[in-house]
């Protein structure tokens, strides 16, 4: 397997898709690498430390029946 999970080749890829038991074409699995690829490159931009207290409070706030 690759270095990390955001470099994963399209071999490896197919290799992977293989397992979850789904029938996929050669399509499929081509256009789901890329998207995979750019979820991947999204969530490395990511902050790793983030200032939570300074966020409005209604952002982390659970969604409740009651309050909306």
């Amino acid at each position: 397997m690759s270095a990390s999970k955001s470099d994963i080749s399209l071999d490896e890829f197919r290799a992977w898709a293989g397992q979850v038991g789904i029938a996929l074409t050669e399509e499929d699995i081509v256009e789901l690498h890329k998207g995979y690829l750019g979820m991947m490159k999204l969530a490395a931009r990511i902050p790793q430390e983030w200032a939570w207290e300074a966020e409005a409070a209604h952002v982390f706030a659970p969604l409740g029946g009651g309050r909306r």
